[in-house]
Order: C-alpha cells, then structure tokens, then sequence
C-alpha cells in the first residue's frame, strides 16, 4: 500500500526527516566530544604563563579566532567546506543559505541569552578581575562591577592602567592582551568564546560525519580547535575552567539541536524535490 505522494508506508515511517534524531552518531564523533570536555577540565591544571610571551599572543590569537571578527571566518569556512560535499550537488546555493541562517539564528540566540540573562544572573567575576583587585588597581570585585555599564568600566580601567601607581602594579602584559583585559570587564560564566567555538564546531563535526561517514581529515580539525579557545580563554586569566567547561556544554547542546534542525530541513528538501521528480516522470509516462 502507498501513501498519497506514492511512497510505500515503511518508508515514510523511516524517513529520516520525521524522526527526533536524523543523523548519524558514530562512535568517533562521541569520543571526540567526551575527550574535548576532559582536555576542557585539565585547564584547571595548567600552569599560569607570562602574559609578555610569544605563547600568550597564540592564546590571543586563538582566543580571537571566536569572538567578534573571528566567528564569521569560522562560519564561513565550515558552510563552505560542507557546501563542497558531493550529497549537495547542484543545490548547494541552498543548503549554504540554510545552514547561514540556522546557525546565524542560533548564535545570535545563545550570545544575546548569555551576555544578557546567564552572566548577569550568575554575576561570576573575571579571574583577570581578580587579580586586579588583589594587587589593589581596582576596588573589590563587588564594588568594581557596580561601577556604571560596561562602557564606563572599560573607561576607568584603561585610565587606572596609563596612570601611576596603578601602573606600576601591573603584571607584565603585552599590549593586545592588555587591551583585552580592559574591554573583557562583563561577568564571566559561562565563557561566551567557548560557547560559540563548540556550537560551531558540533554542528560541522555532526553535519559532516552525517554527510561523510568516514569523517574526513577536516570534520577532525573543528573540536581541536574548539578545545584550544577554551584553554586560550583559561591561559589569558580571563576565564576559569568552569567557565569554559559549561561554555563547552552548553555549545554542544546548542550545536546537536542546530544539526538536528539542519539535517531534517535538507532532508525534507531532498525528498520533496525526489517526490516531485517522481511526480513528473510519472506523468511523463
């Protein structure tokens, strides 16, 4: 027995679109998130690093590949390598705009609910904060943060560090990681690099082992990267370990619904213009 578009009922049952779950989860894939989270959790045991040195600016460097500039290169590479995949084949215009937008979406989604309700509602201090109230530049970290917006704390702070003695107090720092520090004065958990880094790099591992079941060199390369901005964020001192772990987590949860949404779409895609062409020849004849 067929159904109205002349699919047998079985198939329509496993159609990939209409289950919770359409993609693939080999094996590898999950070893490689369960082993990004424990590489996470060993953060806490690195050892701090001169904040002058060559390994600092690669912290920098890294840590920039997620944030404001960073994240769109990121997006773009991913949606291009996936859109060069042979299952998209004379729609990749397509699939490249849907996965744009799904991620665009969800992104901007988790980046507006983070810096808008979780940071202020845990209100966890900056571990660079810390530091600085420690070595008596800045107020107590309470005080510190109840002076007006951001704005106005990245302006006092960038005052206190080009006038004496506050300057004098300051452990050596290179000027772009100084700079860092002093536009990096919101609360801190959960880390908001990590977060994206993993929400990217889920959805691509996932997509492309989905779409590539042997998971190419390149699907390999998006949580190793992911896992390096979470130590960048921990070495810089502007984020402690919980912060990136739960930042991880919460990526990779963002990123399995994004796959998820991602993969049912192209599948319902796919198998209405599959219908359609089935639909034509049969008229044909």
């Amino acid at each position: 027995m067929t159904g109205l578009i002349g699919t047998p009922q079985h198939d329509q049952k496993n159609d990939p679109s209409r289950t919770l779950w359409p993609l693939r989860l080999p094996r590898s894939v999950v070893a490689m998130l369960a082993g990004s989270l424990v590489a996470l959790l060993a953060t806490d045991a690195a050892p701090a690093i001169e904040l002058d040195s060559w390994l600092a600016l690669a912290a920098w460097a890294v840590s920039g590949s997620s944030g404001f500039t960073g994240t769109p290169v990121v997006l773009g590479l991913g949606i291009a390598w996936l859109a060069s995949c042979e299952s998209f084949l004379g729609k990749r215009l397509v699939i490249s705009t849907l996965v744009l937008t799904a991620l665009l979406v969800v992104l901007g989604t988790a980046s507006f609910a983070n810096l808008r309700l979780l940071k202020p509602a845990v209100a966890a201090t900056r571990p660079h904060i810390r530091e600085l109230a420690r070595l008596g530049i800045i107020p107590p970290a309470n005080d510190f943060y109840a002076i007006g917006d951001r704005e106005h704390r990245t302006k006092h702070l960038r005052h206190l560090f080009q006038t004496q003695p506050a300057a004098g107090l300051l452990p050596k720092l290179h000027p772009l990681i100084r700079e860092h520090w002093v536009t990096k004065i919101n609360h801190a958990f959960p880390s908001g690099h990590t977060l994206a880094a993993f929400l990217l790099a889920t959805t691509f591992t996932l997509l492309g082992s989905h779409l590539e079941p042997r998971l190419p060199q390149l699907t390999r390369t998006f949580l190793p990267w992911a896992v390096l901005v979470g130590w960048s964020r921990t070495l810089l001192r502007v984020h402690s370990t919980a912060d990136v772990v739960v930042g991880a987590l919460l990526g990779i949860a963002l990123g399995c619904l994004a796959a998820c949404i991602i993969a049912k779409t192209i599948t319902r895609h796919t198998t209405k213009n599959q219908t359609l062409n089935q639909r034509q020849r049969q008229t044909t004849i």
